[in-house]
């Protein structure tokens, strides 16, 4: 005995629409996940900028007072960053009685594309504090 099996109808055209209906939902995902890189690496050139700039100028208070030194060390890390970020340095007495500088990097970010609930644009900050190693010890302590 013979098994028949049951024809297949014609599709022709099928993989087109399917590819026709995904095609933006695949490229959609795939833009949102360059500008989630993008953000991510403009991030991280910022974190370690304002951190090398901060260990610089926690080396004593008259490398702290060199606002000039700080934007340049902190510049040094960004080279490809465009617009150049903003770079402010601040000294301030903490609560423990040591002073600390604060190093603030500011930059623009714009996304590759307008998505809808996000922003096109946006400004993306990085700060730094660190205590500046002072000249000699606190009165009435025996080190640090």
């Amino acid at each position: 005995m013979l098994i028949r099996r049951a024809s297949i109808p014609n599709r022709s055209g099928t993989v087109a629409v399917e590819l026709a209906v995904l095609l933006p939902l695949v490229m959609f995902c795939a833009v949102i996940g360059v500008d989630y890189a993008r953000i991510f690496s403009r991030t991280m050139i910022l974190e370690t900028a304002s951190r090398n700039a901060a260990m610089w100028a926690c080396q004593d208070i008259d490398h702290a007072k060199d606002a000039a030194g700080i934007q340049r060390i902190a510049e040094m890390d960004m080279t490809d960053v465009s617009p150049t970020p903003t770079v402010t340095s601040q000294i301030y007495n903490g609560p423990d009685g040591w002073q600390y500088v604060k190093v603030t990097v500011k930059t623009p970010f714009q996304t590759v594309t307008n998505f809808p609930g996000v922003p096109p644009s946006s400004n993306l900050e990085r700060t730094t504090d660190m205590r500046i190693l002072p000249l000699q010890p606190k009165p009435g302590t025996t080190g640090f």
